[in-house]
């Protein structure tokens, strides 16, 4: 990981997936944020949590782009250690992705935040599949923490209730309703 620009104080950490539906630290204050330059992608086969070694689901990483939407998260100096140590037992148990620091938009201005791209050189990396792929692949994908679709609505939801919508995620959940669909009516 690149050093921390300011080396003290509170931490600003950029959340784009499904972190944001129940964040595992205490948090100062929260708003939208902008990363310009990155774009969040199913680019990550993930064989431990919502699929299998057989049949891995897919979960979000960043990755160059047009920008992403998300939330940013002021985590206080006092609650640095324990809060990233959650964050860091959670997101860094596996290859997939790589903590930088880099600059995003907030509405009081430019600020230095932690990111979690995906790390592209990883063994779960993949280039991200289309929409229609990807969307079959989440329908039909469940693993010990719960269904690849789970992941999908939880993190649409968290994204909605903080007023952040992201055209790209509501396109894939709409395939994936159509591929859960398509999968009963063909099952019957």
């Amino acid at each position: 990981m690149n050093l921390r620009p300011d080396r003290e104080g509170d931490v600003w950490l950029f959340v784009y997936g499904v972190l944001a539906a129940d964040p595992p630290f205490a948090y100062q204050d929260r708003a939208k944020a902008t990363l310009p330059g990155f774009r969040r992608s199913f680019c990550l086969h993930d064989p431990f949590n919502r699929g299998t070694e057989q049949a891995p689901g897919l979960v979000l990483g960043l990755e160059p782009g047009e920008g992403c939407d998300g939330l940013a998260y002021r985590i206080a100096a006092k609650d640095l250690r324990e809060g990233l140590s959650a964050v860091w037992r959670q997101e860094m148990r596996f290859p997939c992705y790589e903590p930088i620091w880099r600059q995003a938009s907030l509405p009081d201005g430019s600020r230095t935040i932690l990111t979690f791209d995906a790390n592209r050189n990883g063994p779960f990396y993949r280039p991200e599949p289309d929409e229609a792929q990807a969307a079959a692949i989440i329908a039909a994908r469940a693993g010990p923490a719960g269904t690849n679709r789970a992941y999908l609505d939880e993190t649409i939801r968290a994204f909605r209730a903080a007023g952040v919508v992201d055209p790209y995620l509501d396109g894939v959940q709409m395939r994936t309703s159509k591929a859960r669909s398509t999968a009963r009516s063909t099952a019957i």
